[in-house]
């Protein structure tokens, strides 16, 4: 009799699990700050996403191995999550999740202002309402999750600022990019979560490992990166941006994906860009004006609304 190893069901997000959507949109948020400084400081950005994929997976393979975390069999074993298809899943993932992704997004970014990439990526938790809605068994559309997704949404355009939709439609390349690399962490969240019940460390260590493998070539090639000479505020930058944005961000995004589901672990896009503003005025004194008030009210908004729907029991 072969065993299986189903993902855990799906609990209500309490508090518990919205102080980590908090914690996880604080790490995140600490990202802009952080690459700010580590490309106006000699790291290519190419040259950035590999080291911090790269130092994600090895802190997070360590405190695996630490933890007693078994890796993941060639062939299939009872007891035991492994075999090809596992394997081609987590490749699948390790390239959805981070290589192209990164390389997408960062690609778009050259040729769409900032603002209007902050609106665009606000769209990952609405299609991961959507996919998940079809793809898993115990994450369906309700009215009051469309609802909150698109007061959240809202949110993210006032922050940002109504003008910066003027822009859609010029250089669509780099919008079509960007959206690209929102659709591949959609895809990944949704497929994440039907993994087979394995060591969070392990799993996120892998797929991080993964990433960097598929991204490591072009990296060789395009930046040359043993003729680079990064500053030391660079490098505790790219250390930061490994360790807590990428090895401590990553885990917990997908813990409180498989504690609560994708969508809500989506929502972490509302909040990001509002952690963003408080990282810049803590690093840059840039203080936010009162559509950052207003922002923040329509996503926490947005986060209330599908948890007021009744539990099921």
């Amino acid at each position: 009799m072969t065993a299986t190893h189903a993902a855990p069901a799906l609990r209500h997000p309490g508090l518990a699990e919205f102080g980590m959507l908090i914690l996880l949109a604080l790490v995140w948020g600490s990202s802009f700050l952080f690459i700010k400084i580590a490309v106006s400081n000699g790291v290519p950005p190419l040259t950035l996403a590999t080291l911090r994929i790269g130092i994600g997976a090895v802190v997070l393979l360590t405190v695996a191995k630490l933890r007693g975390q078994a890796f993941p069999a060639r062939t299939a074993h009872e007891g035991r999550p492994g075999g090809p298809a596992l394997w081609a899943r987590l490749i699948f993932l390790g390239i959805i999740g981070n290589s192209l992704p990164f390389f997408l997004i960062g690609w778009g970014e050259q040729f769409t202002p900032s603002q209007l990439a902050a609106i665009l990526m606000a769209i990952i938790p609405l299609l991961v309402l959507i996919l998940a809605h079809w793809m898993t068994h115990d994450e369906k559309l309700t009215a009051p999750k469309i609802i909150g997704v698109l007061s959240g949404f809202a949110g993210v355009v006032v922050l940002v600022g109504v003008d910066a939709l003027n822009g859609l439609g010029a250089q669509v390349i780099g919008q079509v990019a960007i959206l690209g690399g929102c659709l591949s962490y959609t895809c990944y969240g949704v497929n994440a979560r039907r993994l087979p019940q394995m060591g969070s460390e392990m799993t996120v260590g892998i797929i991080l490992g993964l990433g960097f493998l598929t991204m490591a070539p072009l990296w060789l090639i395009l930046d040359r990166p043993w003729e680079l000479a990064p500053s030391g505020n660079a490098i505790f930058a790219v250390l930061w941006l490994g360790l807590l944005s990428t090895a401590f961000g990553n885990w917990l995004f997908f813990t409180l994906m498989r504690r609560s589901g994708a969508a809500f672990a989506s929502t972490n896009n509302f909040l990001v860009p509002v952690m963003g503003l408080g990282w810049g005025y803590f690093g840059y004194g840039e203080i936010p004006g009162v559509n950052a008030v207003v922002a923040l009210a329509l996503i926490l908004l947005g986060l209330a609304l599908p948890r007021l729907q009744p539990r099921r029991i």
